[in-house]
């Protein structure tokens, strides 16, 4: 029965045998649950380790085809391209039947005409091989009633992360394997191991990045993208870090003075937080979070609580918690605060770390000019503390990552219908960045969502509907999504 269904499935998709295309795709049993009526197409694709050495090796990259619900499917499916990077479209472990559960729902609508295409991008999650840094994840995993000083977690780091290394150059990985340009390239080719000669791209923050470079040296075979949360190439996060927060809180404040409820909740917001941050930067306060399981010490400063925030403003739907957040804590009440505070270690149990520190230090760390990160701290005070320990430098003085080309960098023309989502609360890939990239794209739409933060799909049903139009008809209605413009209602007591 699964040899005939994988028969049916690929007959559906219409993949072809092997021929003389470098990917080749290889059916097999699919790693979550099928839905009853529903159906999917599993297995891998097989791609170069390097296209421009002929000898080199391989990766094996699980793919799953969401396949359509129409007794004719279009030809050219959706192609999802994940963001991170170094994240999986499936998740991990068992929060993969919950992830897949939401994939069935939000690609239903596509799924009425076409398939979707899900993949993990080489070096990530059930990808063969695998980039990730157990060895890292660990040193975040172990349980402290005391919070590590600077100096203790850059040692600890420093080890975990030379071990890693190790590893991954003892395996014969090679950084130059892990670029954006590689990463577009192979999409490609898991798009025609299907049979699929056009595509829709549909990309989610640093996706959106790798669906610019496919749009940059495979236009053609592109009929529609839509690209939520822009990254384009010729911006580098880096230099920009302290901006893009002192942004995301600007539209806070300025948001809740001209709310009357949120302005007498909350008044002179923005001179009480500028306070806290100050007084935690003079007098660090010690805290113990987590449940019994995962009790751990958590150091607030300054640096951490201006984290929090663009942590929960990151995530949309918390963007109306944020005042009373900062009110609390300034009431020395750090609960919430706490509840969003980033780790303060390197691993992360949902990303390759390999993979994605290959990709960093390749296209962002490295390049970025330390007078221009400098210049950008100095000038949006207190907001440049948040880069005063990022360990991304000394990450990228040990991980082997490759040269970026001067060419990646620049901005990318199209003329293909490019649908372009933005959250006007997003401290990661604000709007700017998407008006910027649509200025070289000519047959291009940007919506911007007032309320919502970093990946608008995932939090806007009508941002959703939209993609689902635009990939139907490349084209939207002058008055889509008309909420889109309401600013948020503020929580308040």
């Amino acid at each position: 029965m699964l040899a005939q269904a994988i028969l049916v499935g690929a007959a559906l998709v219409g993949v072809p045998a092997p021929a003389a295309a470098e990917a080749r795709f290889t059916p097999g049993p699919c790693w979550f649950s099928v839905p009853e009526g529903e159906a999917a197409l599993c297995g891998t694709v097989t791609v170069p380790e390097r296209r421009d050495r002929p000898a080199s090796g391989s990766f094996r990259l699980p793919v799953a085809v969401l396949l359509s619900t129409a007794r004719q499917p279009a030809a050219d499916p959706v192609l999802f391209l994940e963001g991170g990077p170094g994240a999986s479209p499936f998740g991990s472990g068992e929060a993969t039947e919950e992830r897949m559960e939401v994939w069935w729902e939000l690609s239903a609508p596509f799924r009425r005409s076409r398939n979707v295409i899900l993949f993990d991008p080489r070096g990530v999650g059930r990808a063969e091989p695998d980039t990730d840094c157990p060895e890292l994840d660990a040193v975040g995993a172990q349980p402290r009633l005391r919070p590590l000083s600077r100096d203790q977690r850059a040692t600890a780091e420093r080890t975990a992360l030379g071990a890693c290394v190790n590893r991954f150059k003892a395996v014969g990985l090679d950084g130059a394997s892990f670029s954006t340009p590689v990463a577009a390239d192979d999409a490609l080719e898991v798009a025609t191991a299907l049979g699929a000669q056009r595509v829709n791209l549909f990309a989610v923050s640093y996706g959106t990045r790798v669906a610019l470079e496919i749009l940059r040296r495979n236009g053609g075979r592109v009929r529609s993208a839509v690209l939520d949360s822009v990254y384009p190439p010729d911006v580098n996060a880096q230099e920009e870090a302290p901006w893009l927060a002192q942004r995301a809180f600007r539209r806070l404040f300025d948001d809740c003075a001209a709310n009357r409820a949120c302005r007498a909740a909350y008044p002179d917001l923005e001179k009480r937080f500028l306070d806290l941050v100050q007084r935690l930067d003079r007098n660090p306060v010690d805290l113990i979070v987590g449940d019994s399981d995962g009790r751990h010490a958590l150091r607030l400063t300054g640096a951490s609580v201006v984290s929090a925030g663009l942590e929960a403003m990151s995530t949309g739907e918390a963007v109306p918690t944020v005042p009373a957040m900062i009110d609390r804590a300034v009431r020395g009440r750090y609960d919430l605060v706490a509840e969003w505070a980033p780790a303060s270690w390197l691993g992360d149990l949902e990303i390759a770390d390999g993979l994605a520190f290959s990709v960093e230090c390749r296209e962002t760390v490295n390049p970025a000019d330390p007078l221009k990160r400098a210049e950008s701290a100095r000038r949006f005070p207190p907001y440049g503390t948040i880069a005063a320990d990022d360990p991304s430098q000394r990450v990228c003085r040990l991980w082997p990552a490759g040269q970026q080309e001067p060419l990646e960098r620049l901005p990318v023309a199209s003329a293909v219908p490019v649908l372009l989502l933005s959250g006007a609360y997003d401290p990661v890939t604000p709007p700017e960045w998407g008006e910027r990239a649509a200025a070289t794209l000519p047959k291009s739409r940007h919506l911007v969502f007032r309320s919502a933060g970093h990946l608008v799909t995932s939090g806007e049903d009508c941002a959703m509907a939209a993609a689902v139009t635009f990939v139907e008809t490349e084209a939207l209605p002058v008055n889509a999504c008309p909420g889109a413009a309401k600013p948020p209602q503020f929580d308040v007591p």
